[in-house]
């Protein structure tokens, strides 16, 4: 069975619940997957595991999978219009993952408002909101570090 990660969210937020494209999956995964990712960023460090446990090197493979994820939505090609928002939106994400600066990122979250000001039906609406909150999350996290600093996941991502 599908996993469909934001349907019952955006079911109680718009009222709408939908057939899922594979584009939609796809971004409601990466977009979730960063969530998640984001937030176990928050909560561990590496003084919260036993010796021999690397969790920068862990969470720089996660972030380059998820930016593989993003790259690979991103070149999806598709005639639905709301489809076609999603696939750009994940180019955006890639494009904020492997950001190598506070201002890349912002150029980054930009883009994605510069998208969200499409037309586009309100379950797709919710999900692009999503992505913002995890730039705007990431934007924090890169305003909090200190200058000179990466961002807090691999920008080679």
């Amino acid at each position: 069975m599908l996993n469909d990660y934001f349907n019952d969210p955006i079911d109680q937020a718009t009222g709408q619940n939908f057939g899922v494209s594979p584009q939609s999956l796809m971004f409601e995964r990466l977009v979730s997957n960063m969530q998640s990712t984001l937030d176990e960023e928050v909560f561990f460090d590496d003084t919260d595991w036993p010796d021999g446990f690397a969790w920068g090197s862990e969470t720089d493979a996660v972030w380059e999978g998820l930016a593989e994820d993003a790259k690979l939505l991103a070149t999806f090609r598709t005639r639905k219009p709301a489809d076609k928002l999603l696939c750009r939106a994940a180019g955006v994400i890639h494009r904020a993952i492997r950001s190598k600066s506070p201002l890349e990122l912002e150029a980054a979250q930009v883009k994605l408002a510069q998208i969200m000001q499409s037309a586009a039906p309100a379950r797709v609406y919710f999900m692009l909101e999503e992505a913002e909150l995890s730039l705007e999350q990431m934007a924090e996290r890169a305003e909090a570090d200190e200058p000179g600093s990466d961002l807090g996941f691999t920008p080679d991502a």
